[in-house]
């Protein structure tokens, strides 16, 4: 499975269009088909070889409405908090062994409290979550105008006074036509309104990974601790890495003088310059790096932390 921004950042590189970049974020989250093959067929449209390249990758594995809800509709990584956590020990110097042990400690607290707290609410008799139980209070409400007419073969016709659409329910094979249940596995309005017109508890039809037994198991996992590093086994059979050997590129002389890092004001000058003409509620931090390199022809990932920096100052200024 593929993170979906990581599946639209690759293409806007390859392709450097932000309406189509748009299209596949769009294809990759709609839940319903229909809806997934206008916007590719839009793509196609407007660049042959852009679907071409989508084609490539199995549509499961980035696109909601083909991934029979095997990721419950989580179809990003919050990649940018991951890599600032991992930064927070970097930043610490200290060496790689030191880091790796700090990150396990960090991780084994983190599953120590999660079990802490799940364990205390799974012996109160909770079943689910405060946010599960929140969002289906919610759409329990939402779901009150809804109209149900039963049909045959225990499918339900679901329609909303003064809209024109209308969606089937079959409880029994845990569907409706808008998509919401399936790829969720926790009913949707339309489900809460069959529900209620039959009168029965609509808990049954919340998937088991939504429950508080389940949250508990997961954090119930043994952590072993890692032995010292004197007791760890020798490596054997294990090539011994050396740096690469970074060869000049075409018609430039090793003896030409390296380029001169761009300073904090010219990279600033250049940041405002990059967001003038982007579009800022599609264009990622990564683009903007990616830039910014290309500006300057030089490098500039080990400024990576202060870059972001001064984009997320000048957004709020």
């Amino acid at each position: 499975m593929f993170c979906l921004d990581d599946i639209c950042t690759q293409f806007h590189y390859v392709f450097q269009d932000d309406y189509l970049k748009n299209l596949v974020y769009e294809a990759g989250s709609t839940s319903e088909k229909e809806e997934f093959d206008s916007y590719m067929n839009e793509i196609e449209k407007k660049n042959s070889e852009a679907r071409k390249w989508l084609d490539q990758f199995p549509q499961y594995q980035w696109a909601q409405a083909h991934d029979s809800g095997r990721r419950y509709r989580v179809m990003t990584i919050d990649a940018e908090n991951l890599f600032a956590f991992c930064e927070s020990f970097q930043s610490l110097g200290l060496p790689v062994t030191a880091t790796a042990l700090l990150l396990f400690d960090e991780m084994r607290f983190f599953f120590y409290s999660g079990l802490c707290d799940s364990s205390g609410r799974v012996n109160r008799g909770d079943m689910y979550t405060k946010p599960v139980m929140d969002q289906l209070e919610k759409l329990m409400t939402d779901s009150i105008p809804h109209v149900v007419m039963p049909l045959e073969k225990g499918l339900f016709q679901v329609t909303e006074p003064l809209q024109e659409d209308e969606w089937i329910v079959q409880l029994s094979e845990w569907s409706c036509t808008c998509g919401e249940f399936q790829l969720k596995k926790f009913p949707c309005l339309h489900v809460l309104a069959v529900c209620e017109k039959l009168k029965i508890n609509p808990l049954q039809y919340v998937d088991d990974c939504y429950s508080l037994d389940r949250l508990y198991k997961t954090y119930a996992a043994t952590f072993s601790p890692v032995p010292e590093v004197a007791a760890w086994p020798e490596a054997s059979g294990v090539p011994t890495l050396f740096p690469p050997v970074i060869l000049p590129p075409p018609n430039v002389s090793v003896n030409d003088k390296a380029k001169v890092p761009p300073s904090d004001e010219e990279l600033r000058n250049a940041i405002v310059d990059i967001l003038k003409v982007v579009d800022l509620k599609t264009t990622a931090i990564a683009d903007v790096l990616k830039r910014l390199a290309e500006k300057f022809e030089i490098d500039l990932t080990p400024r990576k932390s202060s870059i972001k920096t001064m984009i997320q100052n000048e957004l709020s200024s």
